[in-house]
């Protein structure tokens, strides 16, 4: 094996997303220029505590909750024929949909041998789950009284759907979008990604599985967590092909 062939693999590792535009990759952005995804995860965080600390002190977004609540599931009976498909559609995006989607990526990832993407999609979804459970489970905020069609009983802040939609459609537009060539393209896919996340947020708090900031907190603890994760993991695997490409 000559010398070019030795160091081939770790120089292209190095230029994922100029080398491998075919595959499904991570583009190397957020190791590239951590402090957008630091500024992200600053941004989600404090999101978050302000949402945290308006529940805890009673502030004046409940009163929003309340009112939202009551109407968007009154809206929802009345039109039950039109909506419960549209309503249910977004539940099990965020749920069943979502997991199958991250099954057959995370398969892509080991059959690709892709152990950096598979990290950040694995790492990624499994912390929030965790952190959905735990965090819940500290606020114990019980769902509106008027939940319509999939009624739930574990508690709802953050919302575990819109949390989830952040953290895995966030992931796949980020995956996607800098290998598509067209501004157009680009926005295509960006615009896609958060139509859908705002949908299964929106069937939540139109069904009144969730309140609004329930909603809006998970969206914020998404935004943090995903910028956190998938940062560190960029940098810990940039570094390391760095390293490999020295001792060749």
């Amino acid at each position: 094996m000559t010398a070019n062939a030795k160091t081939a693999n770790p120089v292209q590792d190095l230029q994922l997303g100029k080398n491998d535009s075919a595959s499904v990759r991570s583009p190397g952005l957020l190791a590239k220029w951590p402090m957008v995804g630091l500024l992200m995860f600053l941004f989600g965080a404090l999101a978050f505590g302000g949402f945290a600390y308006n529940l805890v002190a009673q502030g004046p977004l409940l009163a929003w909750d309340k009112t939202l609540a009551t109407s968007l599931p009154a809206i929802g009976l009345r039109h039950v024929t039109t909506l419960k498909p549209i309503m249910d559609a977004g539940y099990y995006l965020g749920s069943w949909g979502l997991t199958a989607l991250g099954f057959i990526l995370g398969l892509y990832f080991i059959i690709k041998r892709y152990w950096q993407e598979l990290a950040m999609l694995a790492i990624g979804m499994a912390g929030e789950s965790l952190l959905f459970y735990s965090i819940s489970n500290f606020f114990d905020r019980a769902r509106p009284p008027t939940q319509i069609w999939v009624i739930l009983h574990i508690p709802g802040f953050p919302s575990g759907h819109a949390m989830a939609s952040v953290v895995f459609f966030g992931f796949l537009a980020y995956l996607l979008a800098p290998k598509i060539q067209s501004a157009l393209g680009k926005g295509l896919v960006i615009a896609v990604a958060l139509f859908i996340i705002l949908f299964i947020g929106f069937t939540r708090v139109f069904t009144a599985a969730h309140y609004l900031t329930d909603v809006l907190a998970g969206y914020a603890l998404g935004l943090a967590w995903s910028s956190a994760v998938y940062s560190l993991i960029e940098i810990y695997y940039r570094k390391r092909r760095k390293q490999n490409v020295k001792k060749e």
